[in-house]
Parts: structure tokens; C-alpha cells; sequence
């Protein structure tokens, strides 16, 4: 079952990384070992959390990064199942054994 709207994760990792340290975003930018631009997209939902930020992320954070691929995955999901009724896919039935 799928979560009900899932916060965009860069609102997590802002939490987390800048509000819950203090640090400024260029700071924790060079901590994470990123450009300043690609971490203020991230927290300010602009882009998601590629596999390798998750990665970085765990170990800034010390935690899993199973945990934020999840987390993007889920968004992901509920705003791609937002439109299952508009994507135009049909059932496919198999043809009936002879």
C-alpha cells in the first residue's frame, strides 16, 4: 500500500542536513561532496535523489541508503499513480488455449 502524498525527500534531507546542523547549504554541500547548486535542488524539490546522493546521504547521515532510494521511490510512485487513469494502458488477456 502506497503512502498517502509522501513529502518530497530534499524536504527531509533539509531537515535533517541544514535545519537539524546548522549548517548552510554551501557548507553541507562541500560535506556531502556536491556543487551548492546540485544540493539546493535537491532541498528546495527540484530534483530527487539519484542512487548516488543516496549513498552520500547515508554516510553524511549515517544511515541506510536503501532508506532515501525508498523515500524517492515512494514519491515517485504516488505522483505516477496520480494519473494511472489518464496513461492509456489497457489489459492484456491472453489468447484462450485451444
Amino acid at each position: 500500500m502506497l503512502m498517502h502524498n509522501p513529502p518530497h525527500p530534499g524536504k527531509i534531507v533539509k531537515r535533517a542536513l541544514i535545519d537539524g546542523t546548522g549548517l548552510t547549504v554551501t557548507e553541507a554541500a562541500k560535506q556531502l561532496g556536491v556543487g551548492r547548486i546540485t544540493l539546493s535542488k535537491l532541498i528546495n524539490e527540484k530534483s530527487g535523489i539519484s542512487p548516488e546522493m543516496s549513498v552520500r546521504l547515508s554516510i553524511a547521515l549515517n544511515t541506510s541508503s536503501e532508506m532515501w532510494a525508498n523515500m524517492q521511490t515512494m514519491y515517485d510512485l504516488w505522483h505516477a499513480e496520480l494519473k494511472r487513469k489518464t496513461l492509456g494502458v489497457h489489459v492484456i488477456v491472453p489468447p484462450k488455449a485451444s
